[in-house]
């Protein structure tokens, strides 16, 4: 039998899933619930379809389903319990652990429920770590060459440091985020993997500015009000007349500000930025600030050492 296309084309393959689950053909089941859902995907579909994959054994398929609605799994504690047990069965402990502390925001699981949860992600962790001994040294020794690596290739490595067991990588991120030679999106990159697992005692960061700053990762989040007041002050100069620089601009702008993370509220000028953006490329004749002038005067030149 062909599909018949036509509006509610999900509707068949419903139909088609439901017979297959009745009869005990699960796989065609799964398959027939995957093209409900590109016709018409919903949080509830998708949840039915990690599940069905991950009794199957398919954790690949439930683990990309499940990562491509992460929010929706934050809404019961079933949910919850259903979405970290794909990131255990596919060994992706650091996504668990960042998924276990976003469930402190919806305030759903008990304090007994936040610690089974946490134990028991340690406890696969550490029985894969002994089963991956190799692989983990190797990865460590890889990423013990990031001060000799060129910028770009630094950010390429350092994503590996995710694989790592939880304290191996905040020792190595503490590390790392001091040094000189790391380029600066990388220690920003490195501070973000702490904030995402919850690393609330403060750690030492090199800023952009090469100062040491004390922070807490979990507290200090990314704060995008400085980068929204300067792209509401570029609309405003741009937005009916030149969209397409006023695009280009806000590109340029976004980019900037991660080399700021996670200290953009020290450098609240929105007015100086949109000022120095519009100088660039258009007839902006007011004078400039240089404290911002300067930042983003190195900002220029570390981004040029990514080419």
């Amino acid at each position: 039998m062909n599909p018949i296309e036509f509006p509610n084309n999900d509707h068949y393959y419903l139909t088609l899933a439901e017979e297959a689950f009745s009869a005990g053909n699960y796989t065609q089941a799964l398959e027939n619930y995957k093209q409900a859902y590109q016709e018409n995907p919903s949080p509830k579909l998708n949840r039915l379809i990690t599940s069905l994959a991950l009794e199957q054994g398919d954790f690949s398929a439930a683990l990309e389903y499940a990562e491509e609605e992460s929010e929706s799994y934050l809404e019961t504690p079933e949910t919850i319990d259903l979405f970290l047990q794909i990131q255990l069965y596919s060994q992706k402990f650091f996504a668990a652990r960042e998924f276990l502390w976003r469930t402190q925001k919806v305030n759903y699981l008990t304090e007994e429920q936040k610690n089974f949860w946490s134990m028991r992600i340690d406890d696969q962790e550490a029985f894969y770590q002994r089963q991956q001994q190799a692989v983990i040294k190797q990865i460590e020794a890889e990423l013990k060459q990031l001060p000799t690596m060129k910028p770009m290739e630094q950010l390429v490595m350092v994503r590996k440091i995710k694989q790592l067991p939880e304290e191996q990588l905040q020792s190595l991120a503490e590390k790392f985020m001091l040094d000189p030679q790391i380029a600066p999106l990388v220690r920003s990159y490195l501070f973000e993997s702490l904030a995402r697992v919850g690393v609330t005692e403060k750690v030492r960061y090199l800023t952009i500015q090469d100062e040491i700053a004390e922070l807490s990762p979990a507290n200090s989040g990314f704060d995008d009000s400085l980068q929204n007041s300067i792209e509401a002050r570029l609309d405003e100069y741009l937005g009916d007349d030149n969209p397409v620089l006023l695009s280009s601009l806000l590109e340029q702008m976004k980019v900037e500000m991660a080399f700021l993370y996670p200290l953009q509220s020290s450098f609240m000028n929105p007015e100086a930025w949109a000022a120095s953006y519009l100088s660039e490329y258009s007839e902006w004749s007011e004078p400039l600030d240089g404290g911002i002038e300067a930042i983003r005067g190195k900002i220029k030149q570390l981004l040029f050492d990514y080419h």
